[in-house]
C-alpha cells in the first residue's frame, strides 16, 4: 500500500468509516467487494499521522450532503487530549465548558450543551457527572458529560450540524456521535498501546495513563477487538471567589418602589438578608445601594480522579451481503474532592460594623474593613462515581441488489452515585476583617483604622485581593501583619460552626430499538425509511442534614437546622483546638500558580483548616451529621419516544454539474411521565415519611403521578451541488427540537418559608412533563471551496428560530390545604397572611439567532524546504443571538445574548509533519458568555452569572523511533489562562477566578 498525494480517494474501509460513521462498515465492504474495484483504480491515503487524520475528515466533510465535521484517529490512543470534550474543542463552531482544566460539557454553534445529541455506537446516550458548585455541580439536565469517557476509547466522532429525517431528534445544535474502534477497521492482528505521565504543575502530581488494544480480524468474516484505558491523578484548583455579590438596601420598603423610578427606595424586590449597621459617618442614606461580596475568600480545590474505559467489539459478516456488529462499552469515573475555603461571611447578616470602606464609580465597596463579623474556614470532602454502560447490536443486510436493512438494538445505564458531600467549618465570631481589591489600598491599613469616618475613593484593579483576618478581635487595635497572622492560627480563636452533610444519587437507564430500510431505484435515487422506539428513565434522590427537630404528636418542627446543632454542644467540645490544623500542615499549597498580593495576610503557612479526620471521627456519628432524604427534592421522569421517517436522497445532474440532496420528514410521538414524592405522606419536617396514608406504603410514601403526550412532524431538505469540480454550495432546512432539561420536567418544588430573619415567602415550582420541547425552524447555507489538495476555503451561514423558556411569577395567597398538598410547613403563622411569590417556567415564543462561520485549511507544500511540511487549520464562528429579558429588580427590559452563547470563538492550529516527527500548536478561544440569568436571587440583587474570554494554548508532539513506536511529549494549557467568572450584567465584579496551571503529558506509543 503507498499513500498517494493526489486525488485523495480512500481506501474503501476508510471510505465506509467515514460516510457511514462506521455504522455499516461490514455491509458495505461487501457491497464493494461484489463490484469489481481492484486496488489499482483507487488511489489510498494511509490515515497516518496527524495530517492524513485531517485530510481524511476534511474528505468526509466534502462527500457529505449536510454541514458536517469529522475527528478519526486510526489507532486507539491517538487522540491527544485530556477527554472527548477537549478534542471537540478544535471543530468550527464548537467550544466547552470546563471543569478542573479539562472538558466537561460542549456547546454547537452558540447554543448550550442542553441542545447537542449526542449517541454513542448510534444510540442515544446519557451520561452525568458531578463538579463543583460553581461549575454547576451534579448534572440534572440533558446535557452529555464527556469528561466521563477517555478520548482514547474513540477511533471517530461525526457532528452533524444539520438535521435530516433519518438523524435522530432532539438536537436544534447539532448531533454528536462517538465511534469506538471495531475489529474490521484493521487487517488481521493487530495491537496498539499507549504509556503516559501526567503532570500537574500546581498540584505538582505526576499520573499515569495508558491505554491498550488487542484486535484480529479473521478474512473479513469476523472480528473480535478488545481496549481498556486508565488515566489518574489530581488537578489543583485554587484562586479567590465571591459566591455572588449582594447590594446594602437598608431603605427597603416592602411597599417600595425601584430605584429607577421616581420616589424608589428599592434595589431589591424581597426583603434583604444582609443590611450594614450605622456607624459613625456611615448611615444608611450613603451606605444604601454599596455592593459588597456575599462571601470572600481565597479558595482551593484539590481534585483527584480515577478514569476508567473498557470497550469490547465483535464483527461477524457470514456472507457478503450480511454483517453485524456488537458493541459493549464500559466507563467510570471515580472523584475525590478536597476543597478549603478561609473567608468572611458577609452574607445573611445585619449585625456587621463597616469600619473603613472606599467605594468605585459604580458603588462597589472595592476596598473594607469590618468589625463582629465572622471568619469562617471550610474543609470539604466530596465522594463521587460516574458509571456508564452500554451495549448495542446493530446489523446490515443488503437483501437484494436494490433492498437493504439494518437494524440497532441497545441498552444503556448511567448512575452518578455521590455518597457523601462533608463540610465542617470553625468559626471566629465577632472578629475584624478586612478585603481589598484595590492594589494601592492595604488591608491591615483599613484594620488599624476604624471607626467609620469617611467613604474613600478606591477602584477595582485586581480580581486577587488581599485580606487581613484578626481573628476573635474588636474595631481599634493596631497590628502588625505578623500579630495578625498568629491571631489567625490561634485555634482558641475558632469554635466548630457547621457540620454538613449530603449525598445524592441519580439513576437512568434508556433503550433503543430501530430498523432502517432503504430500497435503491437506481443510481440516482434511493428511498429511506425507519421507525424506531427509544425511552428514557431517570430517578433522583437528594439527602441532606438541613432537617429540624420534628414533634410527630404536633407535626411541627423547631430549632436550628441539624447542620448547625453543633454549636449547642458544651463549648469544650467544639473549641477549635480539638480540630485545628493547617495548609502547610496537610501537604496543600495555595499559591503555586496564583500571585498572592504581598500585603495579604492569608497565605498557605498562615491557612487555619478543620482537620478533617478528626471533625469526621468526633462528628461522623451524632444525630445531627445524619443526612436524611428530602423528599422534595426527589423525582422520577420516564419518556417514551417512538419515531418513523420518510427520506428519499437523490444525486442528478444540473447544467452538467452534480445535485446531491435528501429530503423527509421525521414524526415523532412523545410520552413523558413526571412522579413526585407524594408530599401529603411527609411530615413537616420535610425529611420523615410514613405521615398520614404514607404509613401504608412499604417506603413510608406514595408518588404523585403526571403524564403527558405530544408529536410533532419535522420536515427537512439538505441539498449540495458541485459548482465546479472544486466549489461546492450547500443549503439545508428543518425543523428540530430540544427537551427541557431533566429537572424541569419534574414536578418538584423549591421553598423559603418566611421568618423573622428572612420574611420573603418563596415557591418555585417544577414545570412537570406538560412543558414543551424548545422548537427550532433552521436554515443553513455555505460554499466550499477545496482550492487545492487537502486544502480548504468555507464560509456558512445559518439561522434558527427557536422558542425557549422562561420564569414566569405571580403573586398568590395560599390556603393551609393547599400548603399542605405542597408540604409546606409554616409553623404557626396565619397563611392568609402570607403573599407568595410563585415561580415557575413556561414556554416562550420563538427568537431569531444568526451565525456564520468560516474554515481555512490548507499545508503549505509550495513553499521551499523545510517550511513546505507546515500546514494551518484555522476556523472563526460568529454568533448572534440575543433575548429580550426582563430586569427582575427594575422590570426594564434588557437585550441579553444567549445563555451559554459565545459571540465569537476560533481555533488555530499550526502544525509541521515528516515521516521522523511531527509537532502541532493549537490555539483555542472562546469570546465570554453569560452562563446563566440568575434572576431568582430576589434579596441580593443579582442579575446575570458569566464568563470571561478565554484562550488556551496547547502543544502536542511525536517522534517516531521506528514504524511502530513513537514517543510523545504533549503540553496543555501553555498560555495558563485561569476559569474567570463574573456576577452582575451591569457591572461585572469577581465571582470565581480560578487556575489549574499547565499540564505536561509524555510517554510512549507502539502497535504490533
Amino acid at each position: 500500500m503507498t499513500t498517494s498525494t493526489h486525488n485523495f480517494q480512500l481506501n474503501k474501509l476508510m471510505s465506509c468509516l467515514l460516510l457511514s460513521g462506521a455504522i455499516t462498515c461490514g455491509q458495505s465492504f461487501a457491497a464493494q467487494e461484489n463490484n469489481e474495484i481492484t486496488d489499482t483504480d483507487i488511489e489510498v491515503i494511509q490515515v497516518k499521522g496527524y495530517r492524513s487524520s485531517i485530510n481524511a475528515a476534511l474528505n468526509s466533510k466534502r462527500f457529505a450532503v449536510g454541514s458536517k465535521e469529522t475527528i478519526i484517529a486510526e489507532d486507539i490512543g491517538k487522540f491527544p487530549d485530556l477527554n472527548v470534550a477537549d478534542s471537540l474543542a478544535r471543530v468550527p463552531g464548537i467550544s466547552i465548558e470546563e471543569d478542573a482544566g479539562e472538558g466537561r460539557q460542549i456547546t454547537v454553534r452558540g447554543l448550550g450543551a442542553r441542545y447537542v445529541k449526542t449517541t454513542i455506537n448510534g444510540m442515544e446516550s446519557a451520561s452525568a457527572g458531578a463538579a463543583t458548585d460553581g461549575a454547576g455541580g451534579s448534572n440534572t439536565s440533558r446535557a452529555f458529560d464527556y469528561n466521563v469517557f477517555a478520548s482514547e476509547l474513540f477511533t471517530q466522532i461525526d457532528i452533524n450540524k444539520t438535521s435530516s429525517a433519518e438523524l435522530e431528534d432532539g438536537g436544534i445544535a447539532g448531533n454528536v456521535n462517538l465511534q469506538t474502534a471495531r475489529p474490521f477497521q484493521y487487517d488481521g492482528f493487530k495491537g496498539a498501546y499507549s504509556v503516559n505521565g501526567r503532570y500537574n504543575e500546581i498540584s505538582e502530581d505526576l499520573a499515569p495513563r495508558a491505554s491498550f488494544m488487542l484486535s484480529n480480524n479473521w478474512d473479513n468474516t469476523f472480528g473480535a477487538l478488545f481496549s481498556v484505558a486508565y488515566s489518574g491523578g489530581t488537578v489543583q484548583s485554587e484562586g479567590p471567589t465571591t459566591v455572588r455579590w449582594t447590594v446594602n438596601n437598608p431603605n427597603y420598603s416592602a411597599d417600595g418602589l425601584p430605584v429607577n423610578q421616581a420616589g424608589g427606595t428599592n434595589y431589591l424586590t424581597a426583603s434583604p438578608k444582609t443590611i450594614l449597621m450605622e456607624n459613625g459617618n456611615y448611615t444608611d442614606d450613603n451606605l444604601d445601594g454599596l455592593y459588597l461580596p456575599r462571601i470572600p475568600r481565597y479558595s482551593v480545590f484539590s481534585k483527584d480522579q480515577k478514569r476508567l474505559g473498557a470497550t469490547a467489539a465483535f464483527q461477524y459478516a457470514p456472507t457478503d451481503n450480511l454483517s453485524l456488529n456488537l458493541d459493549i462499552l464500559h466507563a467510570d469515573l471515580d472523584t475525590t474532592m478536597e476543597e478549603y475555603q478561609y473567608s468572611v461571611l458577609l452574607r445573611d447578616q445585619k449585625n456587621i460594623v463597616p469600619e473603613n470602606i472606599y467605594t468605585d464609580e459604580s458603588n462597589t465597596i472595592v476596598a473594607g474593613s469590618f468589625s463582629n463579623a465572622v471568619i469562617r474556614s471550610e474543609a470539604r470532602e466530596d465522594k463521587s462515581e460516574s458509571q456508564f454502560d452500554q451495549i448495542t447490536l446493530t446489523g446490515d443486510w443488503f437483501i437484494n441488489d436494490q433492498l437493504s436493512l439494518s437494524f440497532l438494538a441497545g441498552k444503556g445505564r448511567s448512575n452518578l452515585d455521590i455518597p457523601y458531600t462533608r463540610t465542617f467549618a470553625l468559626d471566629s465570631e465577632g472578629s475584624t476583617v478586612a478585603y481589598s481589591y484595590d492594589g494601592n489600598i492595604d488591608p491591615l491599613m483599613l484594620i488599624n483604622n476604624t471607626g467609620g469616618v469617611a467613604i474613600g475613593n478606591g477602584s477595582m484593579t485586581t480580581n486577587t485581593p488581599s485580606f487581613a483576618f484578626a481573628a476573635g478581635q474588636q474595631p481599634g487595635g493596631t497590628y502588625t501583619q505578623a500579630q495578625i497572622q498568629q491571631q489567625m492560627l490561634d485555634a482558641n480563636n475558632y469554635t466548630m460552626g457547621l457540620t454538613r452533610n449530603r449525598a445524592q444519587t441519580i439513576e437512568s437507564e434508556n433503550s433503543s430499538f430501530k430498523v432502517d430500510l432503504a430500497y435503491e431505484f437506481n443510481s440516482e435515487l434511493t428511498l429511506k425509511f425507519g421507525v424506531g422506539k427509544r425511552a428514557f428513565i431517570t430517578e433522583q434522590h437528594d439527602f441532606r442534614n438541613a432537617w429540624k427537630q420534628l414533634d410527630k404528636e404536633t407535626n411541627k418542627t423547631s430549632g436550628k437546622s441539624a447542620e448547625t446543632q453543633v454549636v449547642d454542644l458544651d463549648p469544650a467540645l467544639i473549641n477549635g483546638s480539638l480540630f485545628a490544623t493547617n495548609l502547610d500542615q496537610l501537604g496543600v499549597s495555595f499559591g503555586n500558580n496564583v500571585d498572592i498580593p504581598s500585603t495579604s495576610t492569608l497565605v498557605t503557612s498562615t491557612w487555619l483548616t478543620p482537620d478533617y479526620s478528626a471533625a469526621i471521627n468526633a462528628f461522623g456519628n451524632a444525630s445531627f451529621f445524619e443526612a436524611k432524604e428530602e423528599y422534595k427534592r426527589a423525582y422520577y421522569i420516564k419518556e417514551e419516544v417512538t419515531s418513523a421517517y420518510l427520506q428519499l436522497d437523490f444525486i442528478n445532474d444540473v447544467f452538467d454539474r452534480e445535485l446531491r440532496g435528501n429530503i423527509g420528514v421525521r414524526y415523532i410521538d412523545n410520552k413523558n411521565t413526571s412522579k413526585i414524592v407524594n408530599l401529603d405522606h411527609i411530615y413537616k419536617d420535610g425529611y420523615t415519611a410514613g405521615f398520614g396514608d404514607g404509613a401504608n406504603y412499604a417506603n413510608g410514601y406514595g408518588w404523585r403521578t403526571t403524564v403527558s403526550k405530544g408529536d410533532d412532524f419535522l420536515p427537512s431538505l439538505n441539498l449540495a451541488y458541485d459548482l465546479t469540480e472544486a466549489l461546492i454550495a450547500r443549503f439545508s432546512y428543518s425543523h428540530a427540537i430540544t427537551r427541557p432539561k431533566l429537572s424541569d420536567l419534574s414536578s418538584a418544588i423549591s421553598v423559603n418559608v418566611p421568618d423573622a430573619e428572612d420574611p420573603s415567602a418563596e415557591i418555585k415550582m417544577g414545570a412537570g412533563p406538560t412543558l414543551e420541547p424548545y422548537k427550532s425552524k433552521q436554515y443553513d447555507a455555505g460554499l466550499e471551496w477545496y482550492f487545492d489538495e487537502e486544502s480548504l476555503l468555507a464560509a456558512s451561514i445559518f439561522i434558527k428560530d427557536i422558542s425557549g423558556l422562561t420564569k414566569a411569577s405571580s403573586d398568590q395567597v395560599l390556603t393551609q390545604a393547599q400548603l399542605d398538598e405542597l408540604g409546606i410547613d409554616i409553623g404557626s403563622q396565619d397563611p392568609s397572611t402570607i403573599t407568595w411569590q410563585v415561580t415557575q417556567l413556561t414556554n416562550t415564543p420563538p427568537e431569531n439567532m444568526w451565525g456564520a462561520e468560516f474554515i481555512y485549511q490548507q499545508p503549505f507544500s509550495f513553499l521551499p524546504e523545510p517550511f513546505n511540511n507546515l500546514g494551518l487549520q484555522a476556523n472563526y464562528t460568529y454568533i448572534d443571538y440575543t433575548r429580550d429579558i426582563e430586569d427582575p429588580f427594575y422590570g426594564t427590559q434588557l437585550n441579553l445574548v444567549e445563555e451559554e452563547t459565545s459571540k465569537n470563538t476560533y481555533n488555530l492550529t499550526l502544525y509541521y509533519e515528516v515521516d521522523k516527527w511531527s509537532a502541532r500548536f493549537s490555539y483555542n478561544y472562546r469570546g465570554e458568555y453569560n452562563k446563566q440569568y440568575l434572576s431568582e436571587y430576589a434579596d441580593e440583587s443579582t442579575f446575570v452569572r458569566g464568563y470571561d474570554a478565554k484562550a488556551k494554548l496547547n502543544f502536542s508532539s511525536r517522534y517516531n523511533i521506528s514504524e511502530n513506536l513513537s514517543i510523545n511529549f504533549e503540553a496543555v494549557n501553555l498560555t495558563d489562562a485561569s476559569q474567570d467568572q463574573w456576577n452582575d450584567i451591569y457591572t461585572k465584579r469577581p465571582y470565581e477566578n480560578l487556575s489549574t496551571g499547565r499540564q505536561f503529558i509524555f510517554g510512549l506509543r507502539g502497535s504490533f
